[in-house]
């Protein structure tokens, strides 16, 4: 069924077929009362041919049965066949072969498709006529989807942009040989690509993690590594008391770095005392061979490729892994693609090197002071193990560096109570608010009053309330009186680049050493750069 999704973005528009609706008409495939919708949903199909009224007739017989459309989302279980008795199901194959007759007679199935189905009717694969409409209707989707036409404009594409190279004329025979069955198949042609199909590993994770990361690596030869180890954790972040969530985290070792991920393993229910069935995170595991790109300063970066599939059993998953330039990754995100790239950042990240150099700067101004050497080297794993888009991931990774928060507020109780408690811990309780009152209510008032001592001083503030969104006034409020108290620090934005908001706490001295240093990016910093 996700031929829909792609078929109906699809390529060239044809002429249409008026003849071909009268054909149905006078063979009462529909009525005339149909015609609407029967022309309604053939104009989603953009190619003009045998398709588009197949797909006609099939939304026009889904809703004669449902009173509804089909559509991707919750309309599969219709499909399921019943069970019919020896009588039943020889009069239905007799009815069905009468309709596949007819839709022979109107050119929407060709003489193949015609014996092929009519095979499958002999052999009781359908109990009703929607079913055997469904299944030619999709099959003829996936005929025009992956016609040779198409498939040698794209290889065209490919070459022209560098992904396939030497390779270029057997695409080329493998598409007239018919060999192209599925658009993961183009990978075997491409440069620098690897298809990873689970169905060829064991379900042990000792037995095929460290197979499908070689398989990886064979994409260049840059990726090359050794001494390769993996442990299973829990996710702490992730799990409660009604799921636990396990990763991997794998270590190898490349140009005599050593490089750590996390990705997903599976998850745990308690009050089944079930597992799933775990394995492979396509999304995220390959993100380790980025790292080593990225410390390389190569312009390519590995990218998920994931194609349409009529497997949707996660333990037989079929998905490419492939090297790209960003200019190569911005071709195949455009129209007239058989695949779309994973996103990648080709940003400048942080290479090995100057994460190390920074986390020495970090303790250097004494921004750790209050962590225990167990608690830094934890905390210097973690970052090892995760993506660092910036210098600010870095130092998130340090206990009570970095306070996060949603400006859309979570917690409608007494929010602005429970961020004064959030800013003391970063502040390591230098400020250190008592005697908090904050009551909040946004169904019945527009305002609330926060009420709060810090020392000897009372302070009482009336913040607006717009929804659920936070009073930008609130920041600036705490910032003066931490300014009036003359405590040794003060409360710094983060940059996030989006509605959530991450707040730091630094001396003075701190603050302009990070900022003529550029060890963090503050969130005027990307205002300055607009400017």
């Amino acid at each position: 069924m996700l031929f829909l999704i792609l078929f109906t973005t699809s390529f060239v528009k044809g002429q249409n077929q008026d003849n071909t609706l009268q054909k149905i008409l006078d063979l009462n495939l529909i009525e005339q009362k149909q015609v609407k919708d029967f022309k309604e949903n053939q104009d989603r199909i953009k190619t003009k041919n045998a398709t588009s009224y197949l797909y006609g007739l099939f939304q026009c017989q889904y809703k004669n049965i449902t009173g509804g459309f089909f559509s991707e989302m919750g309309s599969h279980d219709i499909f399921d066949n019943e069970k019919l008795t020896e009588e039943e199901q020889k009069k239905e194959n007799q009815e069905l072969t009468e309709y596949l007759i007819k839709l022979k007679k109107c050119d929407l199935v060709t003489e193949k498709q015609f014996n092929e189905f009519q095979k499958k009717i002999n052999a009781n694969s359908y109990s009703y006529k929607l079913k055997l409409l469904s299944e030619i209707t999709f099959e003829a989707m996936k005929v025009d989807y992956m016609a040779p036409e198409k498939l040698k404009r794209f290889a065209d594409k490919l070459k022209n942009n560098g992904i396939v190279e030497t390779q270029y004329k057997e695409l080329i025979a493998a598409i007239d040989n018919e060999k192209i069955k599925n658009p993961i198949d183009l990978l075997s042609y491409c440069s620098k690509s690897v298809i990873i199909d689970k169905k060829n590993y064991s379900k042990e994770p000792e037995n095929y993690l460290e197979l499908i990361h070689k398989k990886t690596a064979e994409i260049m030869p840059e990726l090359a590594f050794s001494n390769f180890e993996f442990k299973i954790v829990e996710d702490s972040k992730m799990s409660d008391e009604d799921t636990k969530f396990y990763d991997f985290i794998v270590s190898i070792q490349s140009g005599g770095k050593n490089y750590k991920q996390n990705s997903f393993y599976r998850l745990y229910t308690p009050s089944t005392g079930k597992y799933s069935a775990g394995g492979i995170d396509s999304q995220q595991y390959y993100k380790i061979f980025n790292k080593i790109l990225t410390d390389l300063h190569s312009p390519y970066r590995l990218h998920e490729i994931e194609v349409y599939s009529d497997n949707d059993n996660l333990d037989e998953k079929v998905f490419g892994i492939m090297a790209l330039t960003k200019e190569q990754e911005k071709a195949l995100q455009e129209s007239e693609s058989y695949f779309r790239p994973s996103y990648e950042d080709f940003k400048n990240k942080p290479t090995t090197a100057q994460i190390e150099k920074v986390i020495e700067e970090y303790q250097k101004i004494g921004l750790f002071a209050h962590l225990s050497p167990l608690q830094i080297n934890e905390a210097k794993e973690k970052v090892a193990e995760q993506e660092n888009r910036d210098y600010n991931e870095v130092l998130s990774a340090f206990p009570n560096m970095i306070y996060w928060y949603d400006t859309e507020l979570g917690n409608l109780e007494d929010p602005y109570a429970e961020l004064l408690k959030e800013f003391s811990v970063i502040s390591k309780n230098e400020f250190n608010p008592t005697q908090i009152i904050n009551k909040f209510d946004i169904e019945k008032s527009k305002k609330t009053t926060l009420k709060f001592k810090l020392g000897t001083k009372s302070y009482s503030k009336v913040f607006k309330i717009n929804n659920d969104w936070i009073d930008v006034d609130f920041f600036d409020f705490v910032k003066s009186i931490v300014k009036e108290n003359k405590l040794k620090g003060q409360f710094y934005e983060l940059y996030t680049g989006g509605q959530d908001a991450q707040v730091v706490y630094f001396t003075k001295e701190q603050y302009d050493y990070i900022r003529a240093n550029k060890l963090l990016i503050f969130w005027d910093d990307k205002l300055i750069e607009e400017d």
